[in-house]
């Protein structure tokens, strides 16, 4: 049946009779190809679309029970079985029950690749990727033209080593370039850049995925998170950006998550694109002052000036504007009353400016009467200024988010405070590295966020300390980790211990 099936859709296009007395045929529509079968009783039918539509909603034993009833109706397809024992293995992989419906399946058709595809998947689920890679390598043999075996293929491959990695890897961005109207095709490149680490081609897997299944725009975001908490800040916004980028009306209604619609403002600024960072900001909801803001803390001088100046002739009353204003040296005075609510962006730039015109204590004052802050816990743009306002003592460190903590501690040479609440990868990594860098938790973070040692600056101090730790005599990641920041305090800690 699922021959003649696709995620649970029927369409049903005719029946006839071959011949007088012939048994019936019945042609269906399976992925897109015309396919002729035996007949299925109306009850088989039945209980076989309940299964479909459970195992879509999540209701794997309800699934479990409707193609029970399925293959009690009709006991000559392979497919229910099929269905039959993934289920069985999705609720439970040690279930021998799947096993016995794949036996009953394969007695039926043993080359049917959907049966040998559901059997990959279960290795998978068991833990034996090797044994799951032969299966899935069979239901490619079987059925070669089919894409969405060939993307099952590449993803199991992404869970093992073995030789063939290049291979595997050049076969993922190929099925891409071949079938890319298909989610499945981009969903293999994610699932290869997230098990071998491949930032890259997940980041290209995501913007994809953004085009082929708007309505999974959730993932992206999800997606786009962990490359910015794996230290590719840079891969971060791209995804960002066409994330936010992309036509309304296809299941995407903006970006949920504030960074992720910061990341797409952050990508037009550096890029000195005002007029899209404007159109990304209303989509993302980011204020305009916000945005000014934003340019002001990544050097976009002219930009920040500009946005400023809009703003204060549109809303005389926000303050925010006339804050980058003044971080700018042009309205000192117009600091002197705050009446709403600034974005934390637009105040740390002013008391960044203070710390530097007035001093520590004068910063601080100002600060404290702006309100307790609320900063975002993944903003890189915000984050490390008010990492650095906390180090000079003019923010209390308790403000901070917990990842911010854990740098302030790196800057101080603390121990970091208990590891909880919404910690990214790369902190999580300095967490470790600052209690203890030979734990496995913390090789195993290594190796997952080494190859940003050189992008980002707290993975790229992990790497350099681990290096020092382990007593290396190849100094060469350190030295890398501290050339792509060489003004970062935490970079600059590194350096004096590497000359040392």
């Amino acid at each position: 049946m699922g021959a003649m099936l696709c995620r649970g859709a029927l369409l049903a296009l005719a029946i006839t009779a071959v011949g007088c007395g012939a048994d019936p045929k019945v042609v269906r529509v399976y992925d897109g190809r015309i396919v002729e079968g035996p007949y299925v009783p109306a009850e088989a039918y039945t209980a076989y679309l309940q299964g479909t539509l459970a195992e879509e909603a999540g209701d794997l034993k309800g699934a479990a029970k409707a193609y029970e009833r399925a293959a009690d109706a009709d006991d000559e397809d392979p497919e229910v079985e099929t269905r039959l024992g993934e289920v069985r293995c999705k609720l439970d992989p040690k279930d021998r029950a799947a096993d016995e419906a794949f036996a009953r399946a394969s007695k039926l058709d043993a080359t049917y690749a959907p049966l040998l595809a559901a059997k990959a998947r279960c290795q998978s689920l068991r833990g034996d990727h090797e044994g799951a890679n032969a299966l899935a390598e069979s239901a490619v043999r079987q059925d070669a033209k089919n894409p969405n075996l060939e993307a099952l293929r590449i993803r199991i491959a992404s869970l093992r080593d073995g030789p063939d990695a290049p291979r595997i890897r050049e076969r993922a961005i190929a099925l891409t370039l071949a079938h890319g109207e298909r989610a499945s095709a981009w969903d293999a490149l994610i699932a290869w850049g997230k098990g071998r680490h491949d930032h890259e081609l997940l980041a290209r897997g995501l913007e994809g995925l953004v085009r082929t299944a708007p309505i999974r725009s959730q993932e992206v975001e999800a997606g786009t998170l962990e490359l910015l908490g794996a230290g590719q800040a840079a891969l971060a916004r791209r995804v960002a950006a066409a994330l936010v980028d992309a036509p309304r009306g296809l299941g995407i209604i903006g970006p949920r998550d504030a960074t992720v619609a910061r990341l797409a403002v952050d990508e037009a600024l550096l890029r000195g694109d005002q007029e899209t960072a404007q159109r990304r900001a209303v989509r993302g909801h980011v204020s305009l002052a916000e945005l000014a803001a934003r340019a002001f803390l990544l050097d976009q001088r002219a930009a920040a000036h500009a946005l400023a100046l809009q703003v204060t002739k549109a809303d005389p009353g926000s303050s925010g504007a006339f804050m980058v204003l003044a971080a700018l040296g042009i309205k000192d005075g117009a600091l002197t009353h705050v009446g709403d609510r600034p974005p934390e962006a637009c105040a740390l730039a002013v008391a960044e400016r203070l710390v530097a015109t007035s001093g520590v204590e004068v910063a601080k004052t100002w600060l404290a009467n702006i309100g307790t802050l609320r900063m975002a816990a993944h903003d890189p743009v915000v984050g490390p200024l008010a990492v650095d306002l906390a180090a000079r003592g003019v923010i209390v460190p308790n403000e901070l988010p917990a990842e911010l903590r854990i740098e302030l501690a790196a800057r101080r040479r603390e121990m970091p405070p208990a590891l909880e609440g919404d910690v990214d990868a790369k902190h999580q990594l300095l967490w470790h590295v600052l209690t203890d860098p030979r734990t496995e938790a913390a090789r195993t973070l290594l190796v997952k966020l080494q190859n940003a040692g050189d992008r980002d600056p707290i993975v790229g101090f992990a790497v350099a300390k681990m290096a020092l730790v382990s007593g290396t005599t190849d100094a060469a990641s350190v030295k890398q980790a501290v050339a792509a920041g060489p003004a970062n305090p935490l970079l600059l800690s590194v350096a004096v211990e590497l000359a040392k």
